[in-house]
């Protein structure tokens, strides 16, 4: 039986989840999708072969032959629009963050369950195969008992502009945006321990954001005894590692998800649609077995609660540079 999709939005996510669903052949079926502006949604519905297009996503979302509905709006539209969705009784997979508020995101959990559907969170990492081909090297003991992990969510010589600058429909900046995949990354690749404690050191307008955080580092305790290290900013000056990239380390040694010289070769492709058609079955799988999906709407709400204790840890500043002055004993 052919799954009948709902896309909510038109950017660069969301083509990217259109894509997925090419991938996943005659089984799924991309029927309507919805966006505030109607040119761009008319022109994304003409370049799919899309039906149905409409600027008011509450009547794409109700259509009957709807099954799920994917998310892909900015951060601040998530929990309104999945909240609908549920009531509406369609599956959602919304993209990450869930909301921009752990409040929010409890009140996302507690109505999935309460209707019996499923809610599943674009935390897409968890099923691109380097990431679970080191998760079950670590499950094998090949790196002893782990001792760390160190991660990244970096943009290197860019950053992003329009909302997801802007606090209040983003929620945040790079931290939001970028170290929650690498922090959720880290606690899947270790067996999705709790966080039991989280610190943090923020950079805001150190590269130009000045309205968010744009700069970096958080510290994760978790149950388990492990503790993760994330890096995560826009504009830096160069790579430790790919987004998500993680290395861990043991009591018999050390492993990471993308051993590759950085930066990578012009013809890489990082974040590949086939990462989000894996995910997008395995939701689907999940809508049909009854079983949560991997990244379960739990995942979110965890990955959401660490960011909102690192924000809390580290309250907002203006970063200023200036330019060093010589001293007075320079030559």
């Amino acid at each position: 039986m052919t799954a009948r999709i709902a896309l909510v939005g038109y950017g660069f996510v969301a083509r990217l989840h259109a894509d997925a669903i090419a991938l996943l052949g005659d089984d799924v079926e991309l029927v309507a999708v919805a966006g505030h502006r109607a040119d761009r949604v008319a022109e994304f519905a003409r370049e799919r072969h899309i039906e149905q297009w409409s600027t008011d996503w509450r009547d794409i979302c109700a259509r009957p032959d709807v099954d799920l509905v994917i998310v892909a709006t900015p951060n601040s539209l998530h929990f309104e629009q999945t909240m609908t969705c549920l009531e509406l009784g369609k599956h959602v997979l919304v993209e990450k963050p869930m909301a921009t508020t752990v409040a929010d995101a409890r009140a996302m959990v507690h109505a999935a369950r309460a209707a019996g559907l499923v809610l599943a969170v674009g935390h897409m990492w968890r099923h691109h195969p380097d990431v679970t081909a080191l998760r079950e090297r670590i499950q094998q003991g090949d790196f002893g008992q782990l001792v760390r992990t160190h991660g990244w969510g970096v943009h290197a010589g860019w950053g992003p502009s329009g909302w997801f600058v802007d606090p209040v429909l983003a929620g945040g900046g790079a931290l939001i945006d970028m170290g929650i995949h690498a922090i959720d990354t880290a606690r899947f690749l270790i067996g999705d321990p709790t966080p039991v404690r989280v610190e943090a050191s923020i950079g805001y307008g150190a590269h130009g954001a000045h309205t968010v955080d744009d700069d970096g580092v958080v510290i994760v305790e978790w149950d388990n005894g492990i503790r993760s290290l994330v890096e995560f900013g826009w504009w830096q000056p160069e790579l430790g590692g790919l987004e998500a990239d993680t290395k861990v380390l043991g009591t018999a040694g050390s492993g990471r998800v993308w051993d590759m010289g950085l930066p990578p070769a012009p013809d890489y492709v990082h974040c590949h649609p086939s990462m989000y058609a894996t995910q997008l079955a395995d939701v689907l799988d999940a809508c049909h077995s009854g079983r949560d999906p991997l990244a379960s709407a739990e995942v979110g709400l965890t990955a959401l609660s660490i960011v909102e204790l690192a924000y809390a840890s580290s309250p907002a500043t203006t970063t200023t540079t200036t330019t060093p002055q010589p001293s007075k004993d320079t030559p």
